[in-house]
């Protein structure tokens, strides 16, 4: 505390002894001090490098509302790089309040829909939620859509309309209008996605009812290739494209250890999309599907013998004549037996069905870079310390670039599908050597550019850095020069000789005091400060001898 004090008095002092143009000018000189460092502070010292939504894109339709509430809220620090805005770290908060109090912030998946179901009322017809309903529907698939690769906006329009008949049938169309980035143009592949995706959202409507429109002036209809369908649409041609992709991911990562190295494989497919084949073989010996076996017997035989013949032996009357013996007839037996089999052919079926579409030839074109080889070479051939590096030799060059070649053949030979007519795969691999070109390297910025753009960036910070600075260099240069009062007790003793300086006589010091008052020199305030720290005794009788002859 006595540090403090003794400080406080100091100062104090020295404020009392300044005039008051000098406690004004100090006064200020701490006030820039002050709001200098404060803004230091406050900023951060940093310019606008701090992302306003945290890495993430702003969709392009945005940016320009975004800008609008910035200026509505006289923000101007902020710096457009491409789809993001970078604003100072210490003012981020305040950009966030700027963009939620004009509602200009990019919406979020879902939101459009949210509004669309909470800002119904009571009173509303179902015809009028229906349209509300549509409305979100519309704006949430456009918003999908622009945050798609390659897309800057999007708009999306759908209606559904019921014929009349008595079907009654309901018909939903649907059209897309979208701006790619630049002048580039849609992917086929985009066009499906765009197609599938707005088909799927609206109940009822077919990924061929959707007009795709790309605004660089091309159009795109349903999926009928008749009608300007893309490409896409066609079933053998997506599968042929899905393939390739497949092969050309597979085989880049087997030569992965090959750098530049191009590949571009050739898929054909089966053109059949169903193929069933049922085969009928018959047996000549059959199988027997029913049989059976009817027997019978009969017997047969002569009757036995008759009275006597005549009118007399048939009259009434008269008695029957006894036979002297009694005489039986022949007998005959037969036995009958019948049988039938029923066979049927004996057959043997095989039915197979194969599915189509699949792959039925593979083909590969393979592209390595000549300085693949050329580094290879150096590197089975070192250069020895201290020795320039050799020219490869053209002939073992091209020996050693066939032998490559060989190998990179039965690599990828050995991943390729077993087809039938093809006994060596290596024929279905092409290898062939391009000489790649170096592309220009871009000139590194000059130091001076730079230091410019930085300049430019923290210009502000710098400034008040300065000022801040030269309102300290003042402060210390008018505390230096405020001259210290006599100390109590007295005036000071005269300096010994010993303090004098050396190889000076007191005629030639006294001589030089003395001129310090003449007409010439610097001013008298300055000498008159310098003589009270060389000589305060002098300069007491000096001050004293002034006021005497005033008065």
């Amino acid at each position: 505390m006595d540090f403090l004090n003794r400080a406080f008095t100091q100062l104090a002092d020295l404020f009392r002894s300044m005039t008051p143009a000098a406690r004004i000018t100090t006064g200020l000189l701490l006030a820039v001090v002050v709001i200098s460092l404060g803004y230091l502070f406050t900023y951060r010292v940093s310019g606008p490098d701090c992302d306003l939504m945290n890495g993430e894109p702003i969709p392009y339709g945005y940016m320009a509302k975004m800008e609008a509430a910035f200026a509505k809220a006289n923000l101007s620090q902020h710096e457009v790089r491409g789809a993001h805005i970078l604003v100072p770290a210490g003012q981020k908060a305040a950009y966030m309040a700027a963009l939620a109090d004009a509602d200009a912030l990019p919406p979020n998946f879902g939101k459009a829909l949210a509004a669309a179901i909470n800002t119904g009322s009571l009173y509303e017809s179902d015809r009028q939620r229906q349209d509300r309903v549509k409305i979100a529907l519309q704006e949430e698939l456009a918003l999908i859509i622009s945050r798609m690769n390659g897309v800057e906006s999007a708009s999306v329009l759908y209606d559904t309309k019921k014929e009349g008949g008595l079907n009654r049938q309901t018909v939903t169309t649907a059209s897309v209008a979208v701006k790619p980035l630049g002048s580039e143009s849609l992917d086929p592949s985009q066009i499906s996605l765009i197609r599938h995706l707005v088909a799927g959202a609206i109940a009822g409507l077919k990924p061929e009812s959707v007009t795709v429109a790309d605004l660089t002036g091309v159009i795109y209809h349903g999926g009928d290739s008749e009608n300007g369908g893309s490409a896409s649409d066609n079933l053998y041609v997506s599968l042929k494209r899905i393939h390739e992709q497949e092969w050309k991911s597979k085989i880049l990562g087997a030569l992965a250890y090959v750098p530049g190295v191009r590949v571009t494989p050739n898929v054909e497919l089966d053109p059949e999309r169903i193929n069933r084949v049922k085969k009928v073989k018959y047996d000549p010996k059959g199988i027997a599907v029913r049989q059976y076996t009817q027997e019978s017997s009969r017997t047969r035989g002569n009757g036995a013998p008759g009275g006597r013949p005549g009118i007399q032996a048939q009259s009434p009357n008269t008695p029957a004549a006894l036979l002297s013996s009694q005489s039986q007839g022949s007998q005959e037996t037969e036995d009958d037996s019948k049988g039938e089999t029923i066979t049927a052919p004996n057959t043997e079926q095989t039915e197979m069905e194969k599915i189509g579409l699949t792959p039925k030839r593979v083909s590969i074109l393979i592209g390595i870079p000549s300085s693949y080889f050329e580094k290879a070479w150096r590197k089975l051939h070192p250069t020895e310390e201290g020795q320039e590096p050799q020219a490869p030799d053209q002939a073992a060059l091209k020996t050693l670039e066939n032998e490559e070649k060989a190998k990179i053949q039965k690599h990828v030979a050995a991943l390729l599908p077993t087809l039938e007519g093809v006994s060596d795969p290596t024929q279905l691999v092409n290898v062939s050597s391009f000489l790649d070109m170096p592309g220009e390297e871009i000139p590194a910025p000059a130091v001076t550019a730079k230091a410019l753009a930085w300049f430019g960036q923290h210009w502000g910070t710098l400034g008040m850095i300065g000022l801040a600075l030269f309102s300290l260099l003042m402060l210390r240069s008018m505390i230096r020069a405020v001259p210290a009062g006599p100390k109590a007790g007295g005036a000071a003793a005269a300096p010994a000789p010993a303090e004098q300086e050396e190889g000076e006589s007191p005629a030639t010091i006294s001589a030089k005091r003395l001129a310090r008052f003449t007409g010439g020199g610097p001013s008298l305030r300055d000498e008159l400060s310098e003589l009270v720290q060389e000589d305060t005794t002098a300069a007491a009788n000096i001050l004293r001898t002034w006021i005497g002859s005033a008065t």
